[in-house]
């Protein structure tokens, strides 16, 4: 047996219904069919794996586009649900050329759009995101990254 949770055999029923040979995809733990072409079965054991593997790769890359999209999805009502915090990102977005920031005597960082000395200019990132979660106090305990609002915003908005 492999180490895959599935397995090509040999199916008699199918290749006495077609006339030739056929193999189908089972589950070898517990003997589920999970794969017959239709009820035609495969004509090789090599085709039932690639066909199979294919079928297992698309599904789940289309589980992680899933999850990824609920996840912006989150990130996107959280953002727009405090009002605070969605205008913070609103301004730093529009003013991107003239994004300054500002390094305070406490050793915390403000965000401007006006040019004053000691400020460093900026563009709107990731970095940014995370600086406005931390200030509005945020970045403790929201179930998703800064990475997701960031590309959220971008997204939806």
């Amino acid at each position: 047996m492999t180490d895959r949770f599935y397995e090509a055999v040999y199916s008699e029923k199918l290749s006495q219904e077609r006339g030739d040979i056929r193999f189908i995809i089972i589950n070898p733990d517990t003997g589920e069919i999970l794969d017959d072409a239709n009820g035609w079965g495969y004509r090789s054991a090599r085709n039932a794996y690639r066909r199979f593997g294919y079928t297992q790769s698309s599904s789940q890359k289309d589980k992680k586009k899933k999850i990824l999209e609920v996840r912006l999805e989150r990130a996107r009502n959280f953002y727009r649900a405090n009002k605070d915090l969605y205008e913070a990102l609103i301004n730093a977005r529009s003013f991107l050329p003239d994004l300054y920031t500002k390094l305070n005597d406490d050793g915390s960082e403000t965000l401007s759009i006006h040019n004053v000395d000691n400020k460093v200019k900026e563009k709107f990132s990731v970095k940014v995101v995370k600086r406005l979660l931390v200030e509005y106090g945020f970045l403790d305990w929201i179930p998703f990254s800064p990475e997701d609002v960031y590309e959220a915003y971008l997204k939806y908005e």
